[in-house]
C-alpha cells in the first residue's frame, strides 16, 4: 500500500515538474517572439482631412470621416504637404470610398479592408521614398455612417 502511494506521488511530481518545465519553455519562447515581434513605433503622421462621401447604395447613404496618414519618414510628410499631391490623394480617397456600400462599412473588418485598400492605392499614386512606399498606415480618426 505504501509502495502504491509512493508510486502515485512520484508520478504526480514528475507530471507536475514536466508541466512546469513545458510552460516555462513555451512561455519563454512566446515571450521572446513578442519582444522581437512585429510591433513598430508610429511614424510621422499627416492629417489628410475630413471627408463626406456618397456611398454606392441605391438608397442615399453617406460616410463622413477624418483620415490621418502614417508615413514612413518626414520626407514623405513633406511630399504630402505639397498642394498638388494632397489634391490627388483626396481625389483618390473619395473615389475609393464612393465605390463602397453601407453594409460593408458597418463592421470593423470592412473598415480595415477599406484602410488597406486606401493604403495600396495611395502608395501606387505617390512617389516612393528610397524605393519604399510612403504610406505606412491609413488611420480613421472619425467615422460616421448615415
Amino acid at each position: 500500500m505504501i509502495k502504491k502511494i509512493a508510486l502515485i506521488g512520484l508520478v504526480v511530481v514528475v507530471v507536475l515538474v514536466g508541466g512546469i518545465g513545458a510552460g516555462l519553455f513555451l512561455g519563454g519562447r512566446l515571450g521572446s517572439e513578442t519582444k522581437e515581434g512585429a510591433v513598430d513605433s508610429p511614424g510621422p503622421t499627416f492629417p489628410a482631412g475630413e471627408f463626406t462621401v456618397n456611398l454606392a447604395d441605391v438608397e442615399p447613404r453617406i460616410a463622413r470621416f477624418s483620415l490621418t496618414l502614417e508615413m514612413i519618414s518626414p520626407k514623405a510628410v513633406e511630399i504630402m504637404a505639397d498642394a498638388g499631391w494632397l489634391d490627388r490623394v483626396k481625389n483618390e480617397i473619395i473615389l475609393t470610398v464612393k465605390d463602397r456600400r453601407f453594409s460593408a462599412l458597418r463592421s470593423a473588418e470592412g473598415l480595415m479592408e477599406l484602410s488597406q485598400d486606401l493604403r495600396v492605392r495611395l502608395n501606387t499614386l505617390l512617389p516612393p521614398i528610397k524605393g519604399t512606399p510612403p504610406v505606412k498606415r491609413v488611420l480613421f480618426t472619425e467615422f460616421v455612417l448615415q
